[in-house]
């Protein structure tokens, strides 16, 4: 009986799907219409919103959800601001978790996680998991290449 268990246990663990990563991808929102000034501002709540979910209790969200901010913060920070990674985390997260040392940051910002989250989703974002966590997982293994190639490229400067 106690093998039968075991067998059974196995066959579950093997026929539930294997995130490359331990993350669940989700379809993520058009962003490129997003640029400059107002790229910044959503930016802002994207990351406020996400480390409000992560460390309000009253906020919390789900991995999909989760996934859905992050992934489009790193796309707006990323491709469309062409941030360094220093200036995402200083310019961005910084104040963000600074904020999280005044008392009402969590009742005030709180209220503003789900509208922000609908708003990605109205963008084409989505809460469902991707069917395909292996291909999802390539095209952001992907996306983070060109990111970080494009970092690596020097700048050109005019010459006279």
């Amino acid at each position: 009986m106690n093998r039968l268990l075991a067998v059974s246990a196995l066959c579950l663990a093997l026929n539930t799907p294997a995130f490359a990563d331990g993350k669940i991808y989700v379809q993520l929102p058009d962003l490129s219409g997003f640029s400059g000034a107002e790229a910044e501002t959503f930016l802002s709540q994207v990351v406020l919103a996400n480390v409000v979910s992560s460390n309000c209790p009253d906020f919390g969200i789900t991995e999909e959800e989760w996934s859905l901010l992050t992934d489009s913060a790193d796309i707006l920070a990323r491709e469309q601001l062409r941030l360094s990674t220093d200036d995402y985390d200083s310019r961005f997260y910084g104040p963000a978790f600074a904020a999280l040392d005044r008392a009402d940051t969590c009742a005030i910002e709180g209220k503003n996680v789900q509208p922000t989250i609908e708003r990605l989703i109205t963008l084409g974002g989505s809460r469902d998991a991707l069917p395909d966590q292996d291909a999802a997982y390539q095209a952001d293994q992907a996306r983070q290449a060109s990111w970080d190639a494009a970092a690596e490229k020097p700048r050109k400067t005019k010459t006279k």
